[in-house]
């Protein structure tokens, strides 16, 4: 291990479109690999890879990384169902040249 400090983190930002249901679920249900749309209190949005950990039939919480290489940067928060898939089929593939 490095005796160099690591370099100080910007502050976390808060997720605007978090939002936690009527009856939560105690354990931990699983750790499914879903695409997540996360909007920001600044405005900003964005899909993210994250893990659904528990769910209703309404809401999802999910964890991600805000760096991927820190584990220390893990967030939890609860979407609704809505804003999170398992898969995507709708995003626009890149062009591709003729072969």
């Amino acid at each position: 291990m490095s005796d160099r400090p690591l370099p100080p983190r910007p502050p976390a930002r808060d997720v605007a479109n978090s939002e936690v249901p009527d009856g939560i679920p105690t354990r931990p249900q699983g750790d499914v690999a879903v695409v997540v749309r996360l909007v920001w209190s600044d405005g900003g949005e964005e899909w993210r890879a994250a893990r659904a950990i528990r769910w209703t039939r309404t809401h999802v919480m999910v964890a991600w990384r805000e760096h991927d290489t820190d584990p220390r940067s893990e967030r939890h928060t609860w979407l609704r169902a809505g804003d999170v898939a398992r898969s995507i089929s709708w995003f626009v593939p890149p062009e591709r040249t003729p072969a």
